[in-house]
């Protein structure tokens, strides 16, 4: 509600972006010209290919996409939340170590079975970097 109010702001002024990666393609049916967020850092290729396949009205693509976001993002959860963000860029090349506390680094004694699970997503092509 408050995001299409936003969209609609002085006439669509403004260009809005999105911030949550797994629902991005809900925004941009809402008129979202991108997005923002913390798996953009090692997944952009994942969201320019949903952005394009929705721009050229291939619908069942963005779909497909979009679900490989919340795939991905359904891993966040299951190590251990918001700091799992860091496992996935030690994955594509970029160690960045843990968060500072109070972040508990969940993920990092479980990291082998990490990898694994990310392999299994069979989206090694939608990353930043490997």
């Amino acid at each position: 509600m408050d995001f299409l109010s936003c969209i609609h702001l002085m006439h669509g002024k403004y260009e809005i972006l999105w911030g949550r990666g797994e629902k991005l393609l809900w925004a941009l049916v809402l008129g979202a010209t991108g997005g923002v967020g913390s798996t953009y850092n090692y997944a952009a290729p994942l969201y320019y290919q949903l952005i394009e396949a929705f721009d050229a009205g291939n619908l069942p693509e963005a779909r497909k996409l979009q679900q490989q976001s919340i795939d991905m993002i359904r891993l966040l959860g299951k190590y251990g939340g918001i700091a799992t963000g860091k496992a996935y860029m030690k994955y594509v090349g970029f160690d960045c170590g843990g968060f500072r506390l109070p972040i508990k680094n969940n993920w990092q004694g479980k990291y082998h079975e990490f990898k694994e699970d990310v392999r299994a997503l069979k989206m090694e092509n939608l990353f930043s970097t490997l």
